[in-house]
């Protein structure tokens, strides 16, 4: 098991660097749209994107899609987008947060859902 978590990591580490892209695309069109932007609708916006995300996770990832998610957010916003790339660096430490929280929520609600929904049709 832990063979298959360090192979699927790195496929998930590799995964957020294109993460943090559609991400950082995400949050300028969300920051963009508002007239006076503010973190509890930019962190809205940014969710329909993680469910988007979260629905491609769960699709593909069988085995951890949370364990994935959690990896993916952290490697995407903490690492690549405040450490090695810094394109996330000028935004505040709670818009930062909220965007590494997100992407799990999310996942873990299609993930819910997709079950709801399943269970319903058997």
């Amino acid at each position: 098991m832990t063979k298959q978590v360090v192979i699927h990591s790195s496929l998930w580490v590799i995964f957020s660097f294109f993460y943090l892209s559609g991400l950082q695309a995400a949050l300028v069109l969300a920051i963009d749209g508002q007239a006076y932007p503010s973190i509890g609708i930019t962190l809205l916006y940014t969710f329909i994107f993680n469910l988007l995300v979260g629905h491609i996770i769960t699709k593909y990832e069988k085995l951890f899609p949370m364990i994935a998610s959690v990896v993916i957010a952290t490697f995407g916003v903490v690492g690549f987008g405040c450490y090695f790339t810094e394109r996330l660096a000028g935004y505040s430490n709670e818009l930062i947060i909220g965007l590494t929280l997100s992407l799990p929520f999310a996942t873990f609600i299609v993930r819910e859902f997709k079950q709801k929904s399943y269970s319903k049709t058997q």
